[in-house]
């Protein structure tokens, strides 16, 4: 058995026969105990999980990344289909947070209905033997990191305190360990959505040797909040390491 396994649950793309929306939920299995990150923003990621054969009812434990709807929201309908497991966050997921104006953060109603299904904790927690909680410099934002037999996998959903900055700071925590994997959305896009970019081509350009060559990262897995402009920057001068996140993907 692999240390690790994912399947992506929902993104924002999906081929035939899948659900997409604009949010992200990845369903792991480390060393056999089943996990849950994230949710997406509404019970989409559910039907998903039945069609790729996912039994959401046995997850032992689940996280949320940080205390945005579209990776919070689905919760409430996690929450009909397993009846027990716990979800870990940061105590800030509860903070008002907008964006332009509106309101982006973790429908109120979700946390004060579901308020004993939720663990809150802000410091580096271990959820089983080498599957861990890092909180970043982001309030509400936390990686989960695996330790497997070819090096850390990071998940970051959205990489609000910045990919290369959070890898950095996990690579510190885990001394001498390399880094296999990058998964989730660096938040590069623009405020027209996915169709656009919200930095200069150069930047993730730079993003991309920093990640790759600096700090050594084995490969990126990256969608959602990147955008497909910046994905197509990442990928052009690593097209054997950059992959796209997609509904489905395992």
């Amino acid at each position: 058995m692999a240390d690790l396994n994912l399947v992506v649950l929902i993104e924002n793309s999906s081929p035939d026969g899948l659900l997409r929306e604009h949010g992200l939920s990845v369903y792991l299995e480390y060393r056999g105990c089943p996990v849950l990150l994230d949710a997406g923003e509404s019970g989409a990621f559910l039907r998903n999980a039945a069609d790729l054969g996912v039994d959401l009812s046995q997850v032992a434990y689940a996280a949320l990344s940080h205390g945005h709807y579209d990776h919070a929201d689905g919760l409430t309908a996690f929450f009909v289909a397993n009846r027990t497991a716990q979800v870990y966050a940061r105590p800030h997921i509860a903070d008002a947070e907008t964006s332009g104006g509106a309101y982006i953060g973790v429908n109120p109603g979700l946390l004060h209905r579901h308020s004993r299904r939720f663990d809150l904790g802000d410091g580096p927690r271990e959820l089983i033997p080498g599957l861990h909680l890092l909180p970043d410099t982001v309030p509400h934002e936390q990686s989960l990191v695996a330790e497997t037999a070819q090096g850390l996998v990071i998940l970051n959903s959205c990489c609000h305190a910045g990919a290369g900055h959070i890898v950095q700071d996990v690579k510190a925590q885990f001394p001498g360990q390399p880094v296999r994997a990058l998964v989730g959305g660096f938040h590069l896009m623009g405020r027209d959505g996915p169709k656009s970019l919200g930095v200069a081509p150069g930047i993730v350009k730079n993003l991309a040797h920093w990640l790759l060559e600096e700090l050594e990262v084995g490969e990126l897995y990256t969608g959602h909040c990147t955008g497909r402009p910046a994905f197509t920057l990442l990928a052009e001068s690593y097209p054997d390491r950059v992959h796209a996140l997609t509904t489905g993907l395992t």
